[in-house]
């Protein structure tokens, strides 16, 4: 049976020299929101009984290390060692110097070669410098050879130098590369490991570090013609680690680890008699007298130098969903810089229902909307890109939480056109010699559809609502409304009607509000 083992506390070297280093890869890392678990593989060989694992980054948690041995390899005690990176020569080599030195060396043999060319021109410039009768002979009789010389030798400098030009722009980003890596990892750890290996076989531990993240990105495609919504499931990964993940299995979790295992207990509900008001006011008076002066803030030296800032997420969009795990296909690299790294979940095309959405109280414009049934699985609250038939049309958010219906919004349908009427308004006294109020409203909206198609209409109406037995409202809506609660919401009304091409709505909602003469109405428009 595999073995497993938790290390407690970070040990010092006792025995360091007995172990030779062997290198560890990482095979796979889970990344939650606000941190990530990696995995690393090493190769353990028959009849070992130590193990010495060089050059992992320093920024895990060490109270999250775990290991896990093939059967047949027993693992013991492990000693753990930070130490700065110039104090581990093993760690010293980047994987890039190869390319560094090859590229070094041929800049090296250019250099020669342009120096030699330099030489041969600096030659050719001086020949000839006298005066002399049969210097000027020789000259005339080799003018063309010196003038075919001069020609080739300049033109190989030319090509030297732009064959120099092309290794140093190979050169510079590989450089700057291994600057970026020695920076982001100024410390390395070992881990040394007693193990009793029977047989060969590999050794796997896994880690903790909050230098990572990933946050949902979502795209939503409706195609109109065919009333249909593909709705497109991104991620953004971006990590700060000090260690590049290079051709690793990523999965990614909507499980936040470091959030509460479990609630606490209620506390009583305890009633009390609330001291004499001037004991109150004595007590706020305390409370609200200046504190002490705060002590003088720290002030950093002049060589401070502010730590590299870590990737942010916004963990609260994880919050309310229940936990889901998304592997991402092939194996993938995620640099140690903070970048974000887009990857695709994969999509599903659902059925939608497109209408024409007015609120004309609200603005005199139809907005187009997609609405369908909630989809199926984890969907984590995040920024939504919105295109309709193929053209982008803005951004917004998605945030399913408790809805069973999905809504969105793709622009404006300006070939709807919506126009508000101006709005009548009376008043008179009613009742018993004028003992009531009552407040006359007349709203009228017309629609007309500029398509050439017919369009399904969604007209919303928030209509007057008493909140009070002496606040009395009639309501004449022409024609009827579908829905006189629409979502459960007491006044706002809605009409869902197909309007065909080339033709006109009218709608009109009458109110009558009634009230005692004397008393003051909040909410009156």
């Amino acid at each position: 049976m595999p073995t497993r083992f938790l290390v407690l506390l970070p040990l010092l070297f006792t025995q360091a020299g007995l172990a030779a280093a062997q290198s560890s890869k990482i095979s796979q890392v889970l990344v939650y929101p606000g941190g990530a678990t990696v995995e690393r593989v090493a190769k353990v060989a028959a009849g070992a009984q130590t193990l010495k694992l060089s050059c992992l980054p320093a920024r895990f948690d060490l109270d999250s290390l775990q290991l896990q041995g093939d059967t047949g390899i027993q693992i013991g005690d492990v000693s753990v060692q930070t130490v700065a990176r110039e104090q581990a020569p093993e760690c010293a080599a980047s994987p890039l110097d190869a390319s560094i030195r090859e590229l070094e060396d041929k800049q090296a043999g250019l250099k020669a070669e342009i120096d030699a060319q330099e030489l041969v021109l600096g030659f050719l410039k001086n020949f000839g410098t006298g005066t002399g009768a049969s210097n000027q002979a020789t000259i005339g009789s080799t003018a063309e050879s010196l003038r075919r010389s001069g020609l080739e030798a300049m033109q190989r400098q030319h090509q030297l130098l732009r064959k120099k030009q092309m290794i140093e722009q190979d050169l510079s980003p590989l450089l700057a590369e291994r600057d970026r890596l020695i920076k982001a990892n100024p410390q390395v750890r070992s881990l040394q490991i007693r193990l009793a290996a029977a047989q060969s076989g590999e050794l796997r531990l896994s880690y903790r570090l909050s230098q990572a993240g990933w946050t949902p990105v979502y795209r939503a495609y409706l195609d109109t013609a065919k009333a249909q919504l593909r709705l497109e499931r991104q991620a953004q990964v971006a990590q700060n680690s000090g260690e590049d993940w290079s051709g690793v299995k990523l999965r990614l979790s909507t499980v936040q680890p470091r959030q509460n295992t479990g609630i606490a207990p209620p506390y009583p509900w305890t009633l009390d008699i609330l001291p004499p008001i001037q004991v109150q006011q004595e007590m706020q008076y305390a409370r609200a007298a200046p504190a002490a002066a705060p002590p003088p803030a720290f002030m950093p030296p002049p060589e401070f130098k502010p730590a590299a800032p870590e990737p942010r997420f916004d963990v609260s969009v994880f919050q309310g969903e229940f936990a889901a795990e998304f592997g991402v296909p092939g194996l993938v690299n995620v640099a140690s810089d903070g970048q974000r790294v887009g990857y695709t979940l994969g999509s599903e095309l659902l059925d939608a229902r497109v209408l024409r959405r007015v609120q004309p109280q609200q603005e005199a414009h139809a907005f187009l909307m997609a609405e369908l049934a909630r989809p199926a699985g984890s969907w984590p609250s995040g920024a939504l890109q919105l295109f309709r038939d193929g053209d982008f049309v803005g951004n917004s958010h998605l945030n399913l939480a408790s809805e069973e219906r999905l809504e969105l919004f793709f622009g404006r349908d300006e070939m709807l056109r919506v126009k508000v009427e101006p709005e009548q308004r009376g008043g008179a006294n009613a009742g018993f010699i004028g003992a009531r109020a009552e407040q006359k409203i007349g709203r009228a909206f017309v629609l007309e559809n500029l398509h050439k198609k017919p369009v399904q209409l969604q007209v919303l109406e928030a209509s007057p609502v008493g909140r009070h037995e002496d606040i009395r409202v009639q309501t004449v809506f022409n024609p009827k409304p579908s829905l006189e609660a629409w979502k459960k919401q007491p006044g706002v009304v809605a009409w869902e009607l197909p309007l065909e091409a080339g033709k006109t709505l009218r709608i009109t909602a009458d109110y009558l509000i009634t009230y005692p003469k004397d008393a003051r109405i909040s909410g009156m428009r």
